[in-house]
């Protein structure tokens, strides 16, 4: 409840203390001013001075928060790939708490003029997946902050499993202990690389991913 001490314009004038007193009715916020007391200056040089005009206030103020949390676990990534033309990797930013798990909820398209939306799933069945986040782009793969790999490009299902290959889709698994002891708050590169049957190879996305740094350190 902040106090508000104001002086005249004039020495003549007298001091005037305010206070706010805010509250929430309805979800307004309503801000009453009452007038507690004036201060009149005895003298000029000196800061001395009597209170008068006293108001008593009577009441008491009660102040609470509402605590309402939302744990975010899922991220939809939609990534087309194709040879010719215009770059389809787009700028993806992700965001997250050090020491969280979050899944990454991929699909990867190809264009597809004849398809009313432009676009058709790829088939990953038999593909390699890899999700890879750097400090930088030209870092080698060995020095990656974290990097995720699917059973066909040597990794497994906890890391990236796919879900529904004919149609595009996988997802992505970043747990505590990836980000548990060697990785700082700040901003850092990311993308996904896709290795078709074929032998093909495409980067379906890129982006950037924020890792906040969280309060509580355990997990257990």
């Amino acid at each position: 409840m902040p106090t508000i001490i104001t002086r005249g314009l004039g020495y003549d004038a007298p001091t005037i203390i305010i206070t706010k007193i805010a509250s929430e009715l309805s979800g307004e916020l309503v801000v009453e001013e009452r007038l507690l007391a004036t201060l009149e200056m005895l003298e000029d040089e000196v800061p001395v001075a009597t209170i008068t005009m006293p108001i008593p206030i009577v009441g008491s103020i009660v102040e609470e928060d509402a605590l309402v949390g939302e744990i975010h676990t899922t991220d939809e990534l939609v990534g087309t790939i194709q040879e010719e033309g215009p770059p389809m990797t787009t700028d993806t930013r992700l965001v997250m708490f050090l020491r969280d798990d979050r899944t990454l909820s991929l699909t990867v398209n190809v264009p597809d003029s004849t398809a009313p939306s432009g676009v058709l799933p790829v088939d990953l069945t038999g593909s390699k997946v890899w999700f890879t986040v750097k400090t930088r782009t030209s870092d080698a793969d060995d020095v990656a902050i974290i990097q995720k790999r699917n059973t066909a490009a040597g990794g497994g299902d906890t890391e990236i499993k796919l879900t529904d290959a004919v149609n595009g889709k996988a997802e992505i698994y970043i747990v505590p202990a990836d980000t548990a002891t060697d990785v700082d708050p700040g901003i850092y590169v990311w993308d996904v690389q896709v290795t078709l049957a074929n032998d093909k190879t495409y980067t379906a996305l890129r982006g950037r991913i924020t890792f906040k740094e969280d309060i509580t350190k355990a997990s257990a």
